[in-house]
Formats: C-alpha cells, structure tokens, sequence
C-alpha cells in the first residue's frame, strides 16, 4: 500500500513540476484583454545596455499606455512594443498605430479593449506589451476566442499523445 501511494505522490510530484512551468508560459504569451478607460500615453527613453569602454550606453525609446481599470480604479500600464518576427508571434509593426489610436482614446476618455501579453511586474519593471487597442462600449465583456481553439487544440494534441503512449504500451506489453 506505502508503494502505490508513494508511486502516486511522485507522478503527482512529476505532472505538477511539468504543468506550472507550461501553464506560466502559455498565461505569459496568450493574448489577454482588459477593458480600461485610456488616461495617457508617452514615449519612454530606456536603457537596455551597460556603458563599456569607448562604446556608449544603448538606448531606445518605447511607446506606453497608461489605463486606469473602470470598475475598480486600478492603474494599468502597458509598453506597446513592435513583436516583429520574433517570439510570441504576435507580427506586430504598426505600434505607432496603435499609439496613435491610444492617443486617440485618451483625449476622448473612452473605453478601450487592450490586447496584450505579458505581465506586470514591479519589481523587475515588466510590463505587458499591448498588441492593439480598440474602442467598446462599457461593460464590454471580452471571450477570448484565440485562447479557447488554442487551449483546446493544444488538449486534444496532449490526449492523442496520451493516448498513443498508452496503446504502445498495451502493445509492448502483451508481446511479453
């Protein structure tokens, strides 16, 4: 009996230690939505290097969103940063658009639907980075329609390899 618990304990251990890690990355790069009221935008100078000998300090200047949330007043703030190419695949290159939309709202005190990825966090100074920004009525209520398909596209993946695993299994073990 102490077997099959401890056995049970450690594929608990095991499925635990693969789940967090995959469940803080696909929260960090699925597009989330909030609904806030647009209060500001600016345009930040930020240094992303150290200064070496006879080479200066790189610097680089980054669009921000700042949003207060209308229903409980908490300050949002976002970068709203080109994604490029590159990883989230996101292929955002109109953030000056979406600046410029941001402005936008912002002088009419609309409410606003903000795409974005990523999390906040003060410590480190991380913010999520807007993907687009719209006008909605407020009370709006988003349905994450991306993250749905994916999320259960990705479980159906996870189940046909479970699946698969468990038949190759069955098959090894009765030709023993």
């Amino acid at each position: 009996m102490k077997d099959r618990f401890r056995g049970a304990l450690v594929k608990a251990l095991v499925l635990l230690i693969v789940l967090v890690p995959v469940g803080a990355f696909l929260h960090y790069n699925l597009p989330g939505y909030d609904v806030v009221r647009i209060v500001g935008t600016e345009i930040r100078r930020v240094d992303t290097g150290e200064a070496t000998s006879g080479q200066p300090q790189i610097t680089r200047d980054v669009y921000v969103i700042q949003a207060v949330d209308p229903d409980d007043n908490d300050v949002r703030v976002y970068y709203n940063e080109d994604t490029g190419w590159g990883f989230p695949w996101f292929f955002k290159f109109d953030s000056a658009n979406v600046q410029a939309r941001a402005q936008e709202l912002a002088e009419d005190r609309a409410t606003a639907l903000v795409t974005h990825y990523g999390w906040r966090v003060p410590m480190f100074s991380w913010f999520p980075n807007a993907v687009s920004v719209e006008r909605v009525e407020p009370g709006y209520t988003p349905i994450p329609w991306f993250n749905i398909v994916f999320l259960l596209i990705l479980a159906g993946l996870v189940a046909w390899v479970w699946i698969s695993i468990a038949r190759w299994r069955r098959r090894r073990t009765a030709s023993l």
